[in-house]
């Protein structure tokens, strides 16, 4: 069984890959890396961020607004991001929806996910590894198949 299959099929699904966090120190910490890696927020019509205690919204800021997001003061927020570059790849369009504890990607599956950019993705999920988070696609994926994301991501050379 090849990663790849998880990838550069599309079959119209948004597969989901998990990235657990001890705190919500770690989600900031892993959405200011997606941004410095030089992410774009392309949500349709902008991302919103919904504040608790006012009932009402705002435009999306910055990974800073992660901060409200794991603060408990904002619902958990969805965003589109565009043009995350990372080992000399740019990724397709990656979604984020931030939580309190986590940061859970989706992507469209699809022939753009070639193996360079898959390699430059487990590169980008080690780095969120190092931020203390915990990767895992066992919801989505479920448990035959996500441990062939983690075996890969423990191994240093994908190709």
């Amino acid at each position: 069984m090849e990663l790849a299959n998880y990838f550069n099929r599309d079959d119209g699904s948004l597969p989901e890959i998990a990235v657990q966090f001890a705190s919500g120190e770690g989600v900031v910490a892993g959405l200011n890396l997606l941004f410095a890696n030089g992410a774009q927020d392309i949500s349709a019509g902008g991302a919103r961020l919904w504040l608790k205690d006012s009932s009402g919204s705002r435009s999306f800021e910055g990974p800073r607004d992660a901060e409200l997001v794991t603060a408990g003061v904002a619902e958990p927020l969805h965003l589109v991001l565009a043009n995350i570059t990372c080992a000399g790849s740019t990724l397709p369009d990656l979604g984020v929806l931030i939580l309190s504890d986590a940061l859970i990607l989706d992507y469209r599956m699809g022939p753009e996910w070639e193996a360079r950019k898959i390699d430059a993705l487990l590169t980008l999920l080690r780095d969120l590894e190092r931020f203390g988070g915990r990767v895992s696609a066992t919801e989505w994926w479920g448990d035959a198949i996500a441990p062939l994301l983690e075996k890969v991501l423990n191994q240093q050379d994908t190709t």
